[in-house]
Order: structure tokens, then sequence, then C-alpha cells
């Protein structure tokens, strides 16, 4: 398993990464376009670091390519 940070997932979804943050603060997961992604924080505490898991982005980008 790859963990990517919120910019690099963001470019993948094509979205800001500040509305990934924002969207994952304080949880374990966000949702986006319908869906959840899993967040895996770096360190314990509010201001931790979440990051994604790649190819959970990944196939999300894909089903919403497919959807198009």
């Amino acid at each position: 398993m790859k963990l990517i940070r919120a910019a690099q997932a963001a470019r993948l979804l094509g979205v800001d990464p500040a509305t990934l943050r924002r969207r994952a603060a304080g949880r374990d997961y966000l949702e986006i376009y319908g869906h959840r992604l899993r967040v895996f924080r770096m360190d314990i505490g509010p201001g931790a670091e979440g990051r994604f898991e790649e190819d959970e982005v990944r196939r999300l980008v894909a089903k919403l390519d497919k959807a198009q």
C-alpha cells in the first residue's frame, strides 16, 4: 500500500488540495464526488497530516471517468 499526500491526491482528482484537507479535517475519511476515501493520519492530534491510499484514489478516478 502506497500512501500519497493530499496535494498529489488532489491533482489526481482534479480538485484543490485545500478542499481535500478541509473535508478530511478531524475525520478518518472524506467524502468527495459521492464517494468515501480513507484518511491515514501520520501522527496523533488535530493537526496531523492526512494521507490517502494511492490505489483507492486511482480507483475512484477510474470510476468517475467511466461514469462520464
